[in-house]
């Protein structure tokens, strides 16, 4: 890295590391505003970091020097009610690091998509504590977002695709993955919308359909599959259930009438020939070949792209496809990576945030929490057909979404602030 580089870098974190010191809870939805900036990468020596793991390495130094000092406290509630499927996370990923080949690659994930992540969790945890400080993480959420849609609107309008398959896909390799960030927040927007005063909710309407429209021209039927129940659950906690059946039901006929003349979408109902379906069903049972042979400590974390094909042959002669990143679903990609101790760590941690969030959310009377349980049933649809989580933008909104569930309960922090550090 250039001297020049390195120069303005210690500059922006400097000021980023003052905004931090005077107000933590800014800082968090300056984190949050900048979640893609994991595309911007550094080395330090052997070690690789990204723009945005930098960033919340140096709030989360001041957060800690400010916790020493005894102007903020650690939600220490919180760390207890996760200890203990934590726990099994750690073993999970331990093994998977044991008994993986490239130890570099899999200390990589490890940091990037499980430290990191926790860590703003802790953060955010800790010194947010109330409904507005939600309203305002998921405006900075929402500008990612809506920066991203316009750049995928402006391909299609262009038709200047950076993917294969002509598909809008934002600054992503793949148009999977801009939907992948896209639908939960399209859902928690839904929550913004309801709950803010009537003079700025056009700002949210325009930015949902700017939102959805770049979620259409992805062409992510996986992604369409999830914004649908995500929002069909958040009708659902907030209507009467005949209602939401009836807009599920219409809105899922207006999807599948409007693509029956597609070619991706007649191509996907093969499951004979080479399909997208078809991939899918070999790359799941290829998966589970993985987990019958290795359930303790999963194959290492990290590997399936490397061990896929070894394993593929086994089972079709030959594979549709010969290289796979994943596994196209976020509890296998779990099993494979962390066997069975980091798959149950994970649904613990899904059982302790529905406990969490599911008296606000069914009362009805809480729109924040009716959006936030959606969108989290949004992720996880979407994360049944693709690989939402096993990401550096994805696992930190995995989290988000998690730490949100904890900022509406019981365990909301009471640690006593500065004046100043309350709006």
């Amino acid at each position: 890295m250039g001297n020049l580089i390195i120069y303005y870098l210690l500059i922006f974190l400097l000021v980023f590391a003052a905004v931090s010191w005077r107000n933590l809870r800014v800082a968090v939805y300056l984190i949050l505003a900048c979640l893609p900036l994991y595309l911007i990468k550094f080395k330090f020596g052997p070690i690789p970091t990204t723009l945005l793991e930098l960033m919340l390495y140096t709030s989360v130094a001041v957060w800690l020097a400010q916790v020493f000092l005894r102007r903020v406290n650690i939600n220490w509630p919180v760390v207890r009610y996760y200890a203990e499927p934590l726990l099994f996370v750690a073993v999970g990923l331990f093994l998977g690091v044991v008994v993986s080949t490239d130890k570099n690659l899999s200390l990589g994930i490890v940091k990037g998509w499980f430290v990191d992540p926790l860590l703003l969790f802790a953060l955010m945890t800790s010194v947010l504590d109330r409904h507005l400080h939600i309203k305002k993480s998921i405006v900075a959420l929402m500008l990612p977002a809506i920066i991203l849609s316009a750049f995928a609107v402006y391909q299609v309008v262009t038709h200047n695709f950076i993917t294969v398959d002509q598909r809008a896909s934002s600054v992503f390799s793949s148009a999977n993955y801009l939907s992948l960030f896209l639908v939960p927040v399209m859902i928690l927007s839904l929550g913004l919308f309801s709950s803010v005063a009537r003079k700025f909710r056009w700002w949210v309407v325009v930015s949902w359909l700017l939102m959805a429209t770049a979620l259409y021209f992805t062409f992510s039927y996986a992604g369409w599959l999830g914004a649908l129940v995500g929002i069909g659950v958040f009708a659902l906690l907030l209507t009467r259930w005949w209602w939401a059946a009836a807009g599920g039901v219409v809105a899922l006929a207006l999807a599948v009438a409007s693509q029956l003349q597609h070619p991706k979408f007649q191509q996907m109902l093969d499951l004979a020939g080479r399909s997208s379906s078809h991939v899918r069903l070999q790359v799941w049972q290829t998966a589970w070949l993985m987990i019958r042979e290795n359930y303790l400590s999963g194959i290492g974390l990290g590997l399936f792209e490397k061990r896929y094909l070894g394993f593929a042959q086994r089972l079709f002669h030959p594979p549709l496809e010969l290289k796979m990143l994943h596994s196209h679903n976020i509890i296998l990609q779990f099993m494979v990576n962390t066997g069975i101790f980091g798959t149950v760590g994970f649904l613990w941690l899904l059982l302790n945030f529905l406990r969490r969030i599911w008296g606000e959310a069914v009362s009805g009377k809480n729109v924040l929490a009716a959006a936030i349980f959606a969108s989290m049933a949004a992720l996880l649809t979407h994360g049944m057909l693709d690989l939402a989580y096993w990401k550096n933008d994805l696992s930190a909104l995995f989290w988000v979404i998690l730490a949100f569930g904890i900022i509406l309960g019981p365990l909301s922090v009471d640690a006593r602030r500065y004046s100043h550090n309350r709006n």
